[in-house]
């Protein structure tokens, strides 16, 4: 099959044929039909993420076609639309067995640990598979893995976002744009930010109730004549967007923060104790909560938004221009090569 791989950190990506083999025990081969584009692939690329070993083809978000099983897959077969969760955990350690399956102690991710979907194919667990619509396009699909999934999962299961809840979603984006539509789906307000007005526009398209260029407006001041925010989501992860995060927070707000770029963040010890705010960590989501999440796709509850429709073998050109900021929401890759 042909695949992009990465062979070298800093160097272009490789198309190239690489041997697949059959699928393993309780695994299937996908055929690829779409593969998000995401700044953790950018990351990847430059060696900043220990545990990945080279050589690799990336790609963690993407949807296909089952092509072939594995002994002992009885819930699959050939056919069968599918989008793939990332994480493959263990299944038997602590956190699995309480269905903390993001927290797996021997977790393996697809596209990081093991090959990904910028491949023509790939085998997986059939265990990381849910079944897609056929009225669900490929390439809609694909960013359920990652950028939607991670906004739903921070602002619902930890942000405890409701009818009435007032939100921020700082430095709007690939996954900011979901965010919004989850927002709006769960009864939020939601107010987001940005230096970029085109995709202040576009937020707004969406259904942001606020748009607030950062650049020309004061976030806290506008935060303060709010009452301050219930859940900020900093989708930045810089020292200075946490700090200024927990500003934003209302007394007992929450700073979900689901960006990580400075190795330390500062928070003022006053806000966290006296005025009872907090500040989560929030990564993936559950094995529950991606199917909680595929069906909510699956039923046109939640529709995922996308950008550019970008073919795989530019993937190197997209690489750049993802990581000079030149795409407003998530763009996706489209096989075949």
């Amino acid at each position: 099959m042909r695949a992009a791989v990465l062979e070298v950190y800093h160097k272009p990506l490789q198309i190239r044929e690489v041997e697949i083999g059959e699928p393993g025990p309780q695994e299937v081969t996908i055929e690829v039909r779409a593969c998000g584009l995401c700044s953790t692939d950018v990351h990847i690329s430059e060696g900043k993420i220990p545990t990945v070993k080279l050589p690799l083809i990336p790609g963690h978000e993407f949807a296909g076609i089952v092509v072939k099983v594995g002994a002992g897959v009885k819930e699959f077969s050939s056919g069968d639309r599918v989008v793939v969760c990332v994480d493959a955990s263990c299944g038997r350690c602590d956190f699995c067995l309480r269905g903390e399956t993001n927290r797996c102690s021997n977790l393996v991710r697809i596209g990081f640990e093991r090959s990904g979907g910028m491949g023509e194919y790939v085998n997986v667990p059939a265990t990381n598979l849910e079944k897609i619509s056929d009225q669900i396009p490929f390439e809609k699909a694909a960013i359920v893995p990652d950028a939607v999934v991670c906004m739903y999962r921070g602002l619902k299961t930890l942000g405890g976002v409701s009818a009435g809840t007032k939100v921020a979603i700082v430095g709007v984006g690939g996954l900011g744009m979901q965010g919004i539509r989850i927002g709006r789906l769960l009864g939020a307000q939601v107010t987001v930010t940005s230096r970029n007005d085109q995709k202040l526009e576009l937020a707004k398209t969406i259904g942001a109730d606020l748009t607030i260029n950062t650049k020309r407006e004061s976030l806290p001041d506008i935060a303060k004549k709010m009452g301050g925010f219930d859940v900020v989501a900093d989708l930045i992860g810089t020292r200075e967007s946490i700090l200024e995060a927990v500003t934003l927070c209302r007394n007992g707000g929450k700073v979900i923060a689901l960006a990580y770029i400075d190795p330390r963040m500062e928070i003022p010890s006053y806000d966290i104790v006296i005025r009872e705010k907090q500040v989560i960590g929030s990564r993936a989501v559950t094995r529950s909560e991606f199917r909680e999440v595929v069906n909510l796709v699956n039923s046109g509850k939640l529709e995922p938004h996308i950008g550019e429709l970008i073919p795989v073998r530019h993937i190197n050109e997209a690489l750049e221009n993802l990581k000079n900021g030149k795409f407003l929401t998530r763009s996706v890759l489209m096989h075949p090569f």
